[in-house]
């Protein structure tokens, strides 16, 4: 009788076990793997926005959107006092900027990019942080508005 089980994949594809399973390429890489070597450096995650976006003009003119959400881990992932992880991300790119405008601490987002660490002097000497470099955002839900608390008028 044939082996039907099947094993997945990170392509989310389900391959006969013991076979290889060709990985595709996000659109817009193809090739890129190939003359790396096989390395990729693709990030996709979705949680909450934690710290609002905002946008600081850096001393080189280029304008940095930074934001961080937080990423719930998974009960069987989780460790004592940890059970999500906030992740950086930023964008110098003038469309993820707009699109990130209306962002709202609390609305569920999804970023799709790549690991970049960046390096600065800082009066304490170098420094360095490891963020994901958006390559493409979108708003998967809005916050629900919290009511404002009621006025006490003084008569």
């Amino acid at each position: 009788m044939p082996d039907t089980s099947t094993t997945a994949t990170s392509a989310s594809a389900a391959v006969p076990a013991g076979k290889a399973a060709a990985v595709t390429p996000a659109p817009g890489s193809a090739g890129r793997h190939e003359r790396e070597g096989g390395h990729r450096n693709e990030v996709v995650v979705a949680g909450r926005v934690t710290a609002e976006p905002y946008v600081r003009e850096l001393a080189s003119g280029d304008r940095l959107t930074t934001w961080r959400i937080s990423i719930a881990r998974a009960r069987a992932q989780q460790r004592p006092n940890q059970s999500s992880d906030p992740i950086t991300c930023v964008s110098f790119q003038q469309a993820i900027e707009e699109r990130t405008r209306e962002w709202r601490i609390g609305d569920t987002v999804q970023v799709s990019g790549s690991l970049r660490r960046r390096f600065w002097r800082s009066p304490k000497g170098s420094a360095s942080v490891v963020e994901i470099e958006a390559r493409a955002v979108q708003r998967i839900s809005r916050c629900p508005a919290t009511p404002a608390p009621p006025v006490e008028s003084s008569r």
